[in-house]
């Protein structure tokens, strides 16, 4: 079995998945539009693609807020929640460092 720190990389070690789940840390609820003027570098299908990676390991969910056409918005799921404390000492890190 492969290391817990390799197993959580695997999940959450992209730079724009850190980034999407540090704006849902501060904004508890974002619309995809709102990712994309949040981190304008991030192009529309990496963007989908992470969120669907993180929907897939149930860190964040969507809900459907308008149906023509279908737009949705996501959250943290309580599992999502749990980086907080680690995405507060990678913030602490930066300042320090970075």
């Amino acid at each position: 079995m492969a290391c817990p720190v390799a197993r959580a990389l695997d999940v959450i070690g992209d730079r724009w998945t850190i980034l999407i789940l540090r704006n849902l840390l501060l904004q508890k609820t974002q619309k995809f539009q709102e990712f994309a003027e949040t981190l304008p570098r991030l192009t529309p299908s990496v963007l989908s693609a992470r969120l669907k990676e993180l929907e897939k390991n149930a860190m964040v969910e969507s809900s459907l807020y308008a149906e023509h056409p279908p737009r949705w918005e996501y959250s943290l799921t309580a599992k999502g929640r749990e980086l907080g404390p680690v995405l507060i000492a990678l913030k602490r890190w930066g300042e320090k460092y970075g």
